[in-house]
């Protein structure tokens, strides 16, 4: 049997009611700043194509193993594209609203019809659209609602709870319509709507005799646009649901194109790489600059069968790749250890060796949007920072944010002198060519753990580095099951991660990233373990901003005591992003303006005459050899 619910916290979670209330008008859809740009009655998004073809199979790839499709427990390895929590939403499951491809945070309604906002943020208001169905053909009803939201705020996995944590009830309205009310403490900001427009309900006559507190391989039921027909540790199939109650509203023309999508898992990248070259696989998002340069020229591409296509990318990378220092553990909890390891990283070096000079350096954890620090801090910025002098770095109010330089040919022999200063001045001192505490005399040494082939070939001249301070560091790659499991439970010294905060951050997201009370709590991103009253005092005022301008003065206070406690190792960001592919496909064009990402595999779809002149030349070439 599964999770019991309490019928006193049913009670209590949920009542009815049909009270007037001060709010907005009803609406289609909701916007974080300023008004829609698409009206109610639009025939579609301007970005997709609306005649779109919906046929055609697609051959995607994953790095790594997956054991589990129950996206509510914080258990195994969730398969990918199913969780509606993560960036772009599930297959399978519908959510509220979603959001425009080129907009920068405007959301519309897609299970619901329409959204109501209270003007003060104390509450908002969805109704369903009555023609939601389940893939059994049984409607998406007020009750499926009620017992998915109790599933969410009592049973679910810790960062599900932390996500809903100031959605304090839902308040049913009629047999269509709900109301979620957030807590008195919550801040009253548009991020609070953001929020809710992920939520997906669940079926609740699928999972009533289910556990959905556990793990499990068996294909759940859905709403979405897709179902899964097959699974196996190997492979998941996703296969279009042709009678998809949402398929012809205006808001989903022209997306969910293929109506076959099978997302094979590889161990190692190298592997995956001759699967793409022997078309097995479709389509890659290329994150690696050297593989991007050098990994693709065989006879597909030279026949021009095979595309490599590259875009800018409308998001904000935010601190695309880090080495992220754990400071729970010694001696990385001293500020002075940390800004000597990020001082021995020579990025110039790896970055014309091993990425074709295709990166630049991450000097924000907000690269390429408004909360982006420079220059040495503002008028507004400073207000926010003086309340805390004497409690972070001085250098905060006197210098500016970018990393020291290194010459990109040699050793970078200055940023180590000053790394040698540093450790030295922390009773680091070298005897024997080891680097011994003083008082201790315990020697200096940390373990760097990755997954990746791509992360570990970038960490070891960093390590080489370390060695002629003295310092032994280990480099140690582990498989993605231990990897997850030692991420839990913050068992690292030093690792690299992703720090994406986008234009318009999430609070959650940012408090689960950087803030004190989620230091300590298994689970959660605040990997570096950052536990800093001005870091959870400005990512507060990030949460409540009420326009772009006290967004982007709170988010570059933020990055300037980020930068300055050296947290972790800024490595870069692609100059552009890019996608490899075999030439079977049309979509729409990439990136800004047009689009804030690739729209793979949303808005592309099959072209059967290029697919079909892709298989002539793959026959031809096999032939050949």
């Amino acid at each position: 049997m599964g999770f019991q619910w309490p019928a006193l916290v049913l009670t209590c979670a949920i009542t009815l009611s049909a009270l007037p209330v001060w709010s907005a008008e009803p609406s289609h859809g909701f916007s974080y700043f300023g008004d829609l740009k698409y009206p109610p009655d639009m025939a579609h998004f301007d970005y997709v194509n609306p005649d779109a073809p919906k046929v055609g199979r697609l051959n995607l790839a994953f790095i790594g193993t997956i054991n589990n499709l129950n996206p509510y427990v914080d258990k195994g390895l969730l398969s990918p594209y199913i969780n509606p929590s993560g960036g772009l939403g599930s297959w399978i499951y519908d959510p509220l609203m979603r959001f425009s491809e080129d907009e920068l945070a405007s959301y519309y309604g897609w299970l619901a019809e329409h959204v109501e906002v209270a003007d003060d943020y104390s509450w908002v208001t969805y109704k369903l659209r009555e023609n939601a169905r389940w893939h059994d053909g049984q409607p998406v009803t007020m009750a499926d609602v009620v017992w998915t939201f109790d599933v969410i705020k009592n049973g679910a996995s810790i960062s599900w709870r932390s996500n809903f944590r100031d959605v304090v009830r839902l308040e049913q309205i009629d047999s269509w319509t709900f109301r979620f009310h957030f807590s008195d403490t919550a801040e009253k900001t548009p991020q609070l709507i953001i929020l809710t427009s992920k939520f997906a309900p669940l079926p609740k006559h699928y999972w009533e005799d289910r556990a959905i507190d556990e793990t499990t391989v068996e294909p759940p039921l859905g709403s979405g646009p897709y179902r899964i027909a097959e699974i196996d540790p190997s492979k998941t199939v996703f296969e279009r649901v042709h009678d998809y109650w949402a398929k012809d509203i205006n808001v989903a023309v022209g997306y969910f194109n293929f109506d076959r999508i099978d997302v094979t898992n590889f161990f190692d990248k190298n592997v995956m790489l001759q699967a793409l070259r022997a078309g097995v696989i479709d389509y890659h998002f290329e994150e690696n600059e050297d593989d991007f340069a050098t990994a693709y020229d065989f006879a597909g591409y030279r026949n021009g069968l095979f595309r490599k296509e590259t875009y800018t990318m409308g998001y904000s990378y935010g601190m695309h790749f880090g080495v992220v220092l754990n400071s729970r553990r010694h001696p990385l909890n001293d500020i002075r250890v940390r800004e000597a390891l990020t001082l021995a990283y020579n990025f110039e070096w790896s970055n014309r060796v091993y990425w074709h000079s295709g990166m630049d350096r991450n000097n924000s954890y907000f690269m390429r949007s408004g909360l982006q620090a420079s220059g040495l801090p503002s008028a507004k910025e400073l207000e926010l920072l003086q309340p805390f002098r004497g409690q972070i770095p001085e250098r905060v109010f006197t210098e500016p944010v970018p990393l020291p330089r290194n010459d990109s040919f040699g050793r970078n022999r200055a940023t180590l002198l000053q790394a040698d200063s540093l450790l030295r001045d922390a009773g680091w001192e070298v005897k024997d060519f080891n680097r011994i505490h003083t008082v201790t005399g315990e020697p200096l040494t940390f373990e760097l753990v990755v997954t990746f082939r791509d992360h570990e070939r970038m960490l070891v001249p960093f390590v080489d580095n370390l060695k002629r301070l003295g310092i032994r560091a280990v480099l140690r790659r582990v498989e993605s099951n231990q990897m997850t499991n030692r991420l839990r439970s913050y068992d690292f010294d030093a690792t690299v991660r992703k720090f994406y905060t986008w234009k318009v951050p999430f609070p959650t997201r940012m408090r689960s990233q950087f803030t004190s009370q989620y230091a300590d709590l298994p689970n959660m991103t605040n990997y570096a373990g950052i536990k800093n009253p001005a870091v959870d005092f400005l990512v507060e005022k990030i949460a409540v901003a009420d326009s772009e301008e006290s967004l982007n003065a709170a988010g570059r206070a933020l990055d300037r005591i980020l930068l300055y406690n050296f947290y972790l190792i800024p490595d870069g960001h692609p100059i552009g992003r890019h996608v490899v592919h075999w030439d079977r496909f049309g979509h729409p064009p990439l990136g800004v303006p047009h689009m804030n990402w690739t729209g793979m595999p949303y808005l592309w779809w099959f072209d059967k005459e290029k697919s079909a002149r892709v298989d002539a030349g793959i026959a031809d070439i096999l032939g050949s050899e």
